[in-house]
């Protein structure tokens, strides 16, 4: 299994090292094909969202095709991660002091974290400069697709109150609708071995809660309007397609 995976990323590497190798007119031509990204952005939260969550990050993969025209047709995956917790969810099970308790008698250590992803296609315009290359300028992205998100709950010790199923009734698990744009700068080398993106993103969401709310003592179903916006910066494999070769005879 081992060999076989050392084989595969040496055929791929070597794959992509030919095709680095071959010359595209990058530098005086618009060229077409694959971009393939992977970028990280830092993100604060706005609309209702910011009544749960702090700020967080976003880690995205995206496969974009990119055209002769620059338009640029794509689809991204992100994971929304952080730490930071603005409201208590745990203060209907708290002491008058604000603790819970434990099976053992003693204050369990809870920790709480952000998490969720979203799925989006998109359409971008990309508005080249003379320099470097017409295939480099200011990037103009809209995205559409699926949000989800949640609080994990996690328990150092075991606390029956938020043991197994009832974390659930805790957790805030909503999904939905969600709506993406991105104005940044896309810059693709000359020589292939430098390409990358940045610039400001703002998403708006439109969930609603799937559990049962403990907190509330029934289920939420009003549209929440989450908002993120952030900075991101990524790096591009970009994987041209090669213009055939034209034979005019006379």
């Amino acid at each position: 299994m081992r060999r076989g995976f050392t084989i595969l990323i040496i055929v791929l590497f070597s794959g992509w090292s030919n095709m680095a190798r071959a010359q595209y007119n990058v530098k005086d031509s618009v060229v077409k094909g694959f971009l393939v990204g992977a970028s990280y952005a830092a993100e604060l939260p706005g609309g209702d969202l910011a009544k749960v969550f702090g700020w967080n990050s976003n880690v995205q993969i995206d496969v974009e095709y990119k055209t002769k025209t620059n338009w640029e047709f794509g689809a991204q995956g992100a994971f929304l991660f952080g730490d930071v917790l603005r409201k208590s969810v745990l203060d209907s099970l708290a002491t008058s002091d604000g603790n819970l308790i434990s099976n053992d008698g003693t204050y369990p250590s809870i920790t709480y974290f952000e998490r969720g992803y979203d799925i989006q296609l998109s359409v971008a315009k990309l508005f080249p400069f003379k320099k470097p290359n017409p295939n480099s300028g200011i990037l103009v992205r809209v995205s559409a697709g699926y949000l989800r998100h949640h609080i994990r709950i996690q328990d150092n010790n075991w606390t029956p109150q938020i043991d197994s199923n009832y974390t659930q009734g805790y957790e805030q698990l909503s999904e939905g609708f969600c709506v993406t744009e991105f104005i940044g700068y896309q810059y693709l080398g000359n020589h292939r071995m430098t390409n990358f993106f940045a610039g400001f993103e703002f998403t708006q969401g439109f969930t609603k809660n799937l559990q049962y709310n403990f907190q509330l003592m029934k289920m939420d179903n009003s549209t929440k309007y989450d908002l993120l916006s952030g900075f991101r910066i990524g790096w591009i494999l970009p994987i041209y397609q090669q213009e055939s070769t034209k034979y005019y005879t006379y």
